[in-house]
């Protein structure tokens, strides 16, 4: 019965947001029905295939769930309430990409769903364990000299944080980005990266996501951002492939458009930072990102949690020694403020936990960010740091954490519980968001 309510509810507050989101949407219409509508079904029978990767659910542009699997060979039914539905290839296998990506959409309604005999979580209720991660991949880059040791799991620890992950139980999970690192060939000189294949190609992002997330990635549906190392000039390829909420359309699109995910007692809303430089504010940037802050305002209700790669604000050490920085085409487009009321921001792109809060004259959103679940950790200690070491009186608490691990979140009354977790899932940093507000101490559990 749960079910039942959770998806009548949903497509309810789809409905009544159908009409803002015509006027936003650019995907052509006749693609939209494509991945709403539900599966043609047919009686069960068993399909041919070789399933290389976990089945799992994420959530789409229009608040659908869809189904998805990586084969080598033919698409497998989704199994839907004891009858079978097509799944249909995203894109056909290349050289590159010699494995095939099947997707469907769930239908609302249904009580069960599978593929190849994998149960897929559905959604049951308000979300209660949402866990957070981001910045996955292992860094193997010319361009600074890093060479992380990918086959070193104390070093490289995603498997295991994924592991720590699935054994937690979460009914949401939530990736802000950033999922391909191997973007050069480890040299000779190296031997923690021997043999590491690198490149956007299948090998890699097989060794980099789909291999270590393996446990974590059937367990609870997905909300996936893309980061800036998805973006048409680094690692497009796998990313449209596999995990892109959209239908494939070929080719990389440099802008994509935002979107709200509503759900029972909280709405997510999305947008897709990739392309949102850091230090530099062209007009093509500054433009696109206030037309897609604005549509995603007109989109998203009040106390909105906003989803996406890149933070807003967040505590860095430059190359001068400061420890602030501010996203230069996000403070371009919008002087700082994100044209509506949301009550919490998630992000990754910075190697580190954090957890931020603003006076309430800010008009700024308490700011979470998990970029600490794999790549190499940026060298910013772990503190308490103040308004005045930050040099903005704006902040009312800012928590640093310089540790490998992951994020969860959980309801308590009218107030969320914010966990830094380490790679093994214990809890080091508890947060108490009594949203603005951000109130955070270390953990007794801290081993």
């Amino acid at each position: 019965m749960r079910k039942n309510v959770y998806l009548r509810r949903q497509r309810d507050v789809l409905a009544r947001q159908l009409i803002v989101t015509l006027a936003f949407v650019v995907v052509p219409l006749s693609t939209v029905h494509a991945q709403t509508a539900t599966p043609a079904a047919t009686p069960l029978t068993s399909t041919a295939s070789s399933q290389i990767t976990p089945a799992w659910l994420e959530f789409g542009t229009q608040g659908q769930l869809l189904a998805r699997v990586v084969v080598d060979g033919d698409c497998p039914a989704l199994e839907i309430d004891g009858h079978a539905a097509v799944m249909a290839p995203r894109a056909a296998a290349t050289a590159e990409f010699p494995v095939v990506a099947c997707e469907a959409s769930v239908p609302f309604g249904a009580q069960s769903a599978a593929i190849a005999g994998q149960a897929l979580n559905l959604p049951d209720g308000a979300f209660k364990r949402i866990a957070v991660i981001g910045d996955t991949g292992c860094r193997l880059s010319d361009w600074d000299k890093a060479y992380q040791a990918c086959n070193d799991p104390a070093a490289w620890p995603f498997a295991e944080i994924a592991r720590s992950v699935a054994a937690w139980d979460p009914d949401l999970v939530i990736h802000v980005g950033d999922y391909l690192y191997r973007e050069d060939a480890c040299p000779s000189s190296v031997s923690g990266c021997a043999g590491s294949p690198f490149g956007d190609n299948w090998q890699t992002w097989e060794a980099d996501f789909f291999e270590p997330v393996g446990p974590l990635l059937g367990s609870a549906p997905w909300i996936v951002m893309r980061g800036n190392h998805e973006t048409c000039s680094r690692n497009p390829e796998g990313w449209f492939r596999f995990l892109d909420p959209r239908p494939f359309q070929g080719g990389c699109a440099r802008f994509t458009d935002p979107y709200v995910i509503p759900t029972i007692g909280r709405s997510f809303a999305v947008i897709d930072s990739a392309e949102a430089s850091d230090t530099s504010d062209s007009p093509e940037e500054v433009q696109e990102y206030r037309r897609q802050l604005e549509a995603l305002a007109a989109l998203a209700p009040p106390k909105s949690w906003l989803i996406t790669h890149r933070p807003m604000h967040g505590v860095l050490r430059g190359e001068a020694g400061d420890v602030e920085v501010e996203n230069a085409s996000y403070e371009a487009a919008t002087g700082g403020l994100l044209f509506s009321e949301y009550a919490l921001f998630l992000s990754g792109h910075i190697h580190l936990a954090q957890s931020l809060a603003f006076t309430d004259s800010s008009g700024r959103p308490a700011q979470l960010i998990s970029g600490n679940s794999g790549t190499a950790l940026d060298d910013v200690p772990s503190a308490t740091l103040t308004a005045d070491e930050l040099d903005d009186a704006q902040i009312t608490e800012a928590e640093n954490l310089q540790h490998f691990g992951f994020l969860t979140l959980e309801p308590d009354g009218d107030s969320w519980v914010a966990s830094q977790r380490d790679a093994a899932g214990n809890e080091l940093v508890r947060c108490v968001l009594a949203l603005p507000d951000i109130a955070c101490e270390d953990s007794a559990q801290a081993p």
